[in-house]
């Protein structure tokens, strides 16, 4: 009897044992399929974001539309293909309460149900989905937020009917018209039926001032209601614009909106500027400078009487940031009459002062920026370029001068324009210098011009040489939503960024075989169309990019667009990089840069699948013969690696410069000289330089050129600068600037015209620069 019981227990604890085999074997099924379901909905959720519509082809949702990793079986692990569908809840003309679904498990063995019951019916494990409701339902809820159930609901395969489109839209031809624009972010704009923008829907809701969202006596318009019935719901965050600030409120519920914070949010960018030409940053409205401050780029006094200077004609060379003072035009009333006070008692850092989203700062030109009212702000008495005995002014920077009444300029402060004063029509987003000519982006649009026509910068049309005496709109260029321009002499173009995605460029600077000779004037360019008929281009006129002019056969729809060196950096709304170049009487070049990357330094062709951060540099071989247009390129990974061509000749090799870069976690790169200085932003919102940072120019006897020597970024924020001497003013003259750099940290630079000598201030290693910790954008 004994050994029959022992026989019994002994086969239970087999049949035991293979239950809870099997049992095992199908759970990580289940594991799996739970895993496939996360990922498909995840995939349908960023289409729905990206296309505002949904993944049909012949009027069925097709799986494989979805964005889905490489590889992605739509068989689930027991065999059976797994599909999408749409329950319409028996209303087929509502669509607020659909549910999209995928088909789920299905088993008709009540026991494995239960089994799993903690796993596949629970929602323990899911973010994108919902569980099935019961054992005997087996289908899948993917789950939509606010805003993606609202594009489903608004979108439609009938045009007539759909109110969301991906198409950018026109200013000019005022489209679209009653639609949703979706961008590629994700962010819902709406246009009225006379093709106006009235207001973003996100996580926020942003309204434009255009809007009127409070009555008089504190009631929420009625035009206001009608106008984001569709949109409104209990707790959502209003920021209403107004002068270029937005004034936050909370939704409580319909007809009930409160003011939450009686401060008020800017709207704007913390933007940094690095270039040859000095630089200055935007932190919280404010500007920043420093550099050679022979033309006032800082905002103090631009004089030569510097104390301490071992020679003559020597300026000061600030090397810390130094806070600009804005004058403030709003009066505060003293009895009965209304005056200047703030501007009268040198409170410039009243929180009346005007907050600037722009700036641009040089040492020919000194320092000007863009308010968030959209106003013109310029240097004063002296921030304008010099002339032959560096006491009087030249007049092509002088943007906006008032001599008399209280407009006049009494010191070196930010003075605003007479012309572009934030008025109606008069209200700018982005500007910059180059080459004696400004260019100014109006909100309407089109870009403005002021200054010395040279080089066909001004896109005025061949003849090209005309001095501006007024401000001028360049012809035939419409729904521009950004513009820049290429830093290095004999290659230096004009690009701008249409709202369409279409991308113009123009400009004759011809490098002619050295970095002193440059060829000006010869606007006309002759390439051979795709029929191989030779047509003439003006480049001394915007010339939009496309299949007839440029090497590409079909024209990506750019969303951005940044200068370079000698090469613009565009993206495509697919976050394709591309490089943008025209050389001498070559036809336009566009590039895939996945397509120029996989013979440079750390290239891993799965790492580097995707881009956040590009920009044009140069090859070691390139440093050696300035006068040739660069080949080099950098780049960030979607793993935070930078990459590509990051080196000079002396850190190439040095395990010390790749060993810091690979422990930075990158996610910003910008090339600030064509001598290979560059600057970096990790994911902790530090900043990171190395190479050469100093730029010397030889005056000869053109004067205004010895205020162009200086260094490119604030030196005394490095800690790198020699422990008993004051580097918080340097020197700078005609071909010198005050050395920094000694010893191992310490190279040789070719300047513009040719001559060799050793680098002011050469950065051997990645270096943080001490303050900078915000999240900067680089213009």
């Amino acid at each position: 009897m004994k050994i029959l019981l022992v026989f019994y227990f002994s086969i239970f604890s087999i049949n035991l044992f293979a239950d809870n085999y099997i049992d095992s074997i199908t759970l990580t099924k289940i594991k799996k399929l739970v895993q496939k379901e996360e990922e498909i909905a995840l995939a349908y959720k960023e289409y729905l974001l990206k296309n505002g519509k949904l993944p049909l082809t012949n009027g069925a949702i097709d799986i494989k539309l979805l964005d889905l990793p490489k590889g992605f079986d739509t068989i689930n692990p027991f065999g059976k293909q797994i599909t999408l569908n749409i329950d319409n809840n028996s209303t087929p003309t509502n669509k607020k309460d659909d549910k999209h679904r995928i088909d789920g498990f299905k088993s008709t063995d009540p026991i494995l149900k239960s089994n799993l019951y903690d796993y596949y019916y629970s929602n323990k494990y899911r973010i994108n989905t919902k569980s099935p409701l019961s054992i005997n339902n087996s289908d899948v809820e993917i789950i939509l937020s606010s805003k993606e159930k609202f594009i489903y609901e608004n979108s439609s395969n009938d045009s007539t009917l759909n109110k969301i489109t991906t198409t950018a839209p026109n200013n000019l031809a005022k489209t679209p018209k009653n639609k949703y624009y979706l961008d590629n972010k994700g962010v819902l704009h709406w246009y009225d039926s006379n093709g106006n923008y009235k207001f973003s829907y996100d996580k926020e809701l942003l309204l434009d001032e255009s809007v009127s969202l409070l009555n008089t006596d504190g009631t929420v318009n009625s035009t206001y209601k009608d106008l984001v019935k569709d949109i409104e719901f209990a707790g959502m965050t209003i920021l209403h614009k107004k002068d270029g600030v937005a004034q936050e409120y909370i939704n409580i519920n319909m007809g009930n909106i409160i003011k939450v914070n009686q401060q008020e949010r800017d709207i704007g960018k913390t933007v940094i500027l690095f270039n040859r030409r000095a630089g200055g940053m935007i932190v919280n409205g404010d500007i920043y400078a420093w550099g050679n401050n022979g033309n006032a780029i800082t905002g103090i006094d631009a004089k030569m009487t510097l104390s301490g200077k071992t020679s003559n004609g020597i300026y000061p060379l600030i090397t810390v940031p130094i806070l600009h003072k804005a004058k403030i035009y709003e009066t505060v009333k003293i009895g009965t009459t209304d005056k200047l006070k703030y501007y009268m008692e040198n409170y410039y850092s009243s929180p009346k002062r005007p907050k600037f989203i722009d700036l641009f700062a040089g040492v020919y030109t000194g320092t000007c920026g863009i308010t968030t009212k959209g106003e013109l702000y310029c240097g004063g008495t002296t921030g304008n370029q010099r002339d032959n005995n560096s006491t009087t002014q030249g007049d092509y920077t002088d943007v906006d001068k008032t001599s008399t009444g209280d407009g006049a300029r009494k010191g070196e402060l930010l003075y605003r324009s007479t012309y572009f004063d934030g008025s109606a029509g008069k209200k700018l987003k982005k500007h910059f210098a180059n080459n004696q000519i400004w260019h100014f982006l109006g909100e309407d649009g089109r870009i403005y011009i002021w200054g010395s026509n040279t080089s066909g910068f001004g896109a005025l049309g061949t003849p090209q040489n005309k001095t501006l005496t007024n401000y001028q709109a360049i012809p035939n260029l419409y729904n521009i939503i950004d513009m820049t321009y290429l830093t290095t002499f004999g290659f230096r173009r004009i690009g701008a960024l249409s709202s369409s995605g279409e991308v113009y460029i123009w400009g004759v600077e011809d490098n002619n075989g050295s970095t002193t000779d440059t060829i000006y004037g010869n606007c006309t360019k002759t390439w051979k169309n795709t029929k191989n008929v030779s047509i003439n281009y003006d480049m001394c006129a915007p010339i939009k990019i496309t299949i007839e002019n440029s090497n590409l056969s079909t024209i990506p729809n750019f969303k951005y667009i940044r200068g370079g060196i000698d090469a613009f950096i565009a993206k495509d709304d697919a976050g394709v990089y591309y490089r943008i170049r025209q050389e001498k009487s070559k036809k336009i070049e566009v590039d895939d840069i996945r397509s120029l990357i996989p013979q440079k330094w750390g290239y891993n062709s799965v790492d580097d699948r995707e881009i956040i951060s590009a920009d044009i540099s140069r090859t070691v071989n390139d440093l050696t013969n300035l006068v040739k247009i660069s080949n080099g390129i950098v780049w960030i990974n979607s793993k935070n690696e930078l990459k590509g061509d990051i080196f000079i000749a002396v850190n190439q090799n040095d395990e010390y410069f790749l060993d810091s870069i690979k422990k930075i976690k990158w996610k910003q790169i910008k090339v600030i000289d064509e001598n290979n200085g560059m600057c970096g932003i990790d994911i902790n919102n530090q900043m990171y330089c190395w190479g050469n940072q100093s730029y010397y120019r030889v005056a000869g006897s053109n004067q205004r050129y010895k205020v162009a020597s200086t260094y490119f970024i604030p030196v005394f924020n490095t800690n790198l600068y020699d422990l008993s001497k004051d580097f918080m003013v340097a020197e700078a003259r005609d071909d010198y600037i005050t050395p920094i750099s000694s010893k191992e940290w310490q190279t040789t630079i070719v300047t513009q015209e040719g001559i060799t000598h050793s680098d002011a201030f050469f950065i051997k290693y990645p270096t943080y620069i001490g303050g900078f910790n915000y999240e900067f954008e680089f213009k």
